[in-house]
């Protein structure tokens, strides 16, 4: 094997990986907000009464929507789904600007997602990255 081949081959398995682990953080970040969507709908009855049972129920629903497609762009992370990469994309961008937004209103918290969101933003778009996913 010459040296050029093994450093592709090198390229691809780190592509590979890195791509596994993006989907693996979104299923583990997903299943998180399945759990928490139905822990804050329960809460919300059971602390809040009626009102705030419909206020939990309203954001444990949101949540757990949230955390199903998280965890079905992680699986198309795993199988190079094309569509996986026009969502992440989206969604990426809607966690930017919502951590920006939060920025102005004093939470400085919201630089660690702002600063992740980014590095994901960069990543996507890199073009052995679009290609692995087919939007080269």
């Amino acid at each position: 094997m010459t040296t050029s081949s093994k450093y592709w081959l090198d390229i691809v398995a780190w592509l590979i990986l890195s791509n596994h682990l993006i989907g693996i953080l979104w299923i583990i970040g997903g299943l998180i907000l399945l759990f928490g969507g139905l822990g804050v709908a329960v809460l919300g009855a059971v602390i809040g009464g009626p009102l705030g049972g419909m206020i939990g129920l309203a954001l444990g629903f949101v949540l757990f929507i949230v955390g199903i497609i998280e965890v079905i762009l992680g699986i198309g992370c795993f199988m190079a789904w094309g569509w996986v990469w026009t969502v992440g994309v989206i969604i990426t961008i809607i966690s930017l600007v919502a951590g920006i937004v939060e920025l102005f209103t004093g939470d400085m918290g919201a630089l660690i997602g702002i600063v992740i969101s980014a590095i994901i933003l960069w990543y996507l778009f890199q073009a052995n990255v679009k290609s692995y996913f087919g939007k080269s």
